[in-house]
């Protein structure tokens, strides 16, 4: 269990199975690279230093090792620049614009969640990446959290003109929401095709009372043995977040 402490930033792209308590939330995070070691998935946790604004980030860069290293720097280095500020667009506008220069190696998908425990408010913003999902503590089901203009904002490092937005709703505690990799609902089994996403949600509506802990670890099995044992085809993140 790890803490966040006012101003800190907490992640990077080693494999990790572990919980993170911030600013009236509870995350368990789950990654794992297809190659066992670093590989394209960058996550981050942080808490701004009034202690009111935690933001999530979930990435996954099209390359490998040392590339993959390279942009998780620059990810932390904007985090740092932006976290006192509610803006998650500004940080995916900031990215994209460093991603052109580095080239076709830093395209990246990103999703970036931040929760503002002092209006009670989920901002969100997506480049190209699947998107998050989310249960309101009094619904039956999961469900996808919606852009407020309908559709992601485009990929890292694809588009020099790009102007990515940023949404926000209303949660309250026991809302629960799960950022993830293509890697997850990618995964294939040759018989039975890919995971998908609409198989994911309904594994986690059969378990509505899960500790974020618990459920990460249901999904992983469940992967698991849809693969026959095997995590090797992607990476794999899995970032759980509850509401306090």
């Amino acid at each position: 269990m790890h803490y966040l402490s006012c101003g800190e930033i907490w992640g990077g792209i080693n494999n990790c199975d572990d919980d993170i308590v911030s600013a009236g939330l509870t995350a368990s995070l789950y990654s794992v690279a297809s190659d066992g070691g670093k590989g394209g998935d960058i996550y981050y946790l942080s808490l701004c230093d009034s202690n009111a604004l935690t933001r999530m980030v979930l990435a996954d860069v099209v390359g490998h090792g040392q590339d993959v290293s390279q942009i998780s720097q620059i990810i932390y280095q904007a985090i740092k620049l932006h976290m006192n500020d509610g803006g998650g667009d500004k940080l995916l506008a900031e990215l994209n614009q460093t991603a052109l220069k580095i080239g076709l190696d830093a395209m990246t998908t990103m999703v970036v969640a931040g929760f503002y425990k002092l209006d009670g408010n989920l901002y969100f913003a997506n480049a190209g990446h699947p998107p998050a999902l989310i249960k309101p503590k009094n619904e039956s089901s999961w469900l996808e959290l919606k852009l407020s203009k309908g559709v992601n904002d485009p990929v890292l490092g694809v588009l020099p003109k790009t102007d990515y937005t940023q949404s926000a709703m209303r949660v309250n505690s026991g809302d629960c929401l799960m950022l993830y990799s293509d890697g997850l609902t990618e995964a294939h089994h040759d018989q039975k095709g890919f995971f998908t996403k609409s198989r994911l949600i309904d594994l986690l509506n059969q378990y509505p009372k899960a500790s974020t802990s618990k459920l990460k670890h249901i999904v992983v099995d469940e992967v698991r043995r849809f693969t026959g044992g095997s995590l090797k085809h992607d990476d794999v993140t899995i970032m759980i977040v509850r509401i306090d």
